[in-house]
């Protein structure tokens, strides 16, 4: 099925998307501007102690996710083989010591795929792939709790006929989420809803129909208002992005225009303040940007990184209240770490951030992250702390 056309890169593009963008930006290089960043601590690298999870069968990680408050992750990964002889798994592994506890599924000699979608809220969803007749069909199996290092049921979403999962949103530690489906051939293009999926229930699917948000727009999620948060352009290095407010219960949708261009490469929402955070790649007259927007009053400003970096993925944590962004200069990588307002707390650059390739997944309560690793294959994790 790894073969079977778009669906199989469309749900893995969950996991890797960010970051492949991200070393797509850094390759393409950057407009030097004076930085626009406020003044903040900064520290040389990051720790230097790091973890490192290797993958069971040494095969290509599909996806990955540590579960935010607890020790446990889980990865999911494949090994190629001559026609159907291939191996598949879905594995967890202790945060602290980077081994795997156990193999939660295995298959071999098939052309199926275990994807690791994300640990909501202490609850592991994996998405086990299977071919009918070339299609590719979505089994989503649950981990509840995750330690418990097996399936135990299922999330049931439902896509549309015709549609397929273009995105979730990052906010882990929450039991609820905002859920994107979209469709290359129907004239709605993008239905938005919720779902909880420790009780495996949905909202209302809301139909979009806005094309001005490009083609693979992010999802954000706002859980006091419940509130769906998508951001995009058609990639345009002179194209201000999109953002739209959805109202989950009652549909209604509002939307404004953001200050940066380019392609959106990653978004969170804090939804305390009601701030979204995203990072735009720039164009020819407009520097790489990371911004914030206060989306009651849909009015916000964009911030140069310091230096030449561009930024990649955004991730809210909600334990010491800061937006962790990542970014790159094609030197270094970097961590910078903003509070609601936009002002600069931290910066850790260099150290194990270099090894990253794609990032990242955060435990606040621990403050450590991991990212994906590997020459000429995604094949292990490592760990850094922020």
């Amino acid at each position: 099925m790894r073969n079977s056309g778009s669906k199989r890169f469309r749900v893995k593009r969950i996991d890797l998307g960010v970051g492949l963008a991200l070393l797509v930006a850094w390759c393409a290089g950057t407009v030097a501007v004076a930085s626009d960043v406020h003044a903040g601590s900064a520290h040389a690298s990051p720790h230097s102690r790091s973890v490192i999870v290797h993958a069971k069968f040494g095969g290509f990680i599909l996806g990955y996710d540590i579960d935010r408050g607890g020790n446990e992750g889980i990865l999911t990964e494949y090994v190629a083989g001559n026609g159907d002889n291939a191996v598949v798994a879905a594995e967890a592994f202790d945060q602290t010591t980077g081994k795997i506890i156990k193999v939660v599924a295995k298959k071999t000699n098939t052309q199926d795929d275990y994807v690791t979608d994300g640990i909501y809220n202490h609850v592991g969803v994996v998405d086990f792939q299977t071919e009918v007749g070339f299609v590719a069909k979505n089994h989503f199996l649950t981990m509840n709790p995750v330690g418990s290092n097996k399936f135990t049921g299922k999330w049931s979403l439902a896509i549309k006929k015709n549609y397929f999962l273009e995105g979730i949103s990052n906010n882990k530690s929450e039991s609820t989420v905002a859920v994107v489906q979209q469709s290359d051939v129907e004239t709605v293009p993008f239905y938005i809803f919720s779902s909880n999926i420790s009780t495996n229930t949905f909202g209302p699917q809301i139909p979009f129909t806005d094309g001005n948000i490009g083609a693979t727009p992010l999802i954000g999620y706002n859980s006091r208002l419940d509130h769906g948060v998508l951001v995009g352009s058609n990639g345009s290095p002179t194209t201000n992005p999109l953002v739209a407010i959805v109202n989950l219960v009652k549909g209604t949708i509002r939307e404004f225009t953001a200050v940066g261009v380019g392609n959106v490469l990653g978004l969170a929402v804090d939804p305390v303040t009601n701030i979204a955070v995203f990072t735009t790649q720039g164009g020819p007259f407009t520097p790489p940007m990371v911004e914030f927007y206060d989306l009651g009053k849909e009015s916000g400003f964009g911030l140069q990184f310091p230096g030449s970096n561009v930024g990649g993925d955004v991730e809210f944590d909600p334990v010491h209240r800061l937006f962790v962004v990542i970014a790159g200069d094609g030197t270094n990588n970097s961590l910078f770490e903003y509070d609601a307002k936009g002002s600069l707390k931290n910066s850790l650059t260099g150290g194990p951030l270099n090894n990253l390739a794609t990032c990242c997944v955060l435990n606040p309560a621990r403050r450590i992250g991991f990212g994906l690793v590997g020459a000429g294959g995604f094949t292990s994790l490592q760990s850094f702390t922020y």
